[in-house]
Parts: C-alpha cells; sequence; structure tokens
C-alpha cells in the first residue's frame, strides 16, 4: 500500500500515514508496474531493441531467433498472467500480492 512519510533531519521516521487509492487507480499502476518488470527483464537478458529486432528478422542462427521470441513470449505471457489477476483482484491487496517472476533466461542467446 502507498504510504506518506515524515522523516526528522536525520532521517529517522517520525510518522507514516497509508493513502487510501480507488481500486480502479491502484490496479492501473500496479499493472504499469508488471509491464516495466516484463521489460527490465528482457532488457536484462541482454536483449536490447536492436537484439529483439534481429531476431525477429531471422538475422541470428535459427536456434539464437528461437531462443529469444521464446523468452520473449514467456516474460510476455507471465505479464499477462499478472495482468489477469490484477483485474480479477476484489482489493488493494490483492492487486498488491501479484508478484511478476522473470521466466528463466535460455542458453543460447
Amino acid at each position: 500500500m502507498p504510504y506518506i512519510s515524515t522523516y526528522d533531519n536525520e532521517g529517522n521516521l517520525l510518522k507514516r500515514r497509508e493513502i487510501i487509492v480507488p481500486l480502479g487507480l491502484y490496479k492501473n499502476q500496479m499493472i504499469n508496474g508488471i509491464r516495466s518488470s516484463c521489460s527490465c527483464s528482457i532488457q536484462s537478458a541482454g536483449l536490447d531493441e536492436a537484439t529483439q529486432q534481429n531476431a525477429a528478422l531471422g538475422i541470428y542462427q535459427t536456434e539464437r531467433c528461437e531462443a529469444i521470441k521464446s523468452y520473449i513470449a514467456a516474460c510476455r505471457n507471465e505479464y499477462l498472467r499478472c495482468k489477469e489477476l490484477i483485474m480479477a483482484a476484489q482489493t488493494n491487496e490483492q492487486a498488491d500480492a501479484v508478484q511478476f517472476v522473470a521466466p528463466p533466461v535460455p542458453e543460447g542467446m
């Protein structure tokens, strides 16, 4: 849940207050965060935009192209799984409990 925190000059927490966020807005924020996690996973695997484009165009060896496309598809499927759970959530707490789990990076990329 989002909070507003107040600190003293030395960085010590003085007060923490929960912010009430409407469920629809919170779901959108969570989905944006999950989308960002998906993109970060792809980038962290060494798949910048040029590499993704080259794989899609078939410029690399077939095995490498398939490994790259497979990983991107796995990340997308995990994003869609999370999005579905968030959209089905009835409370902010349920939406907050959804976590993106990055798929393992295949060899040969």
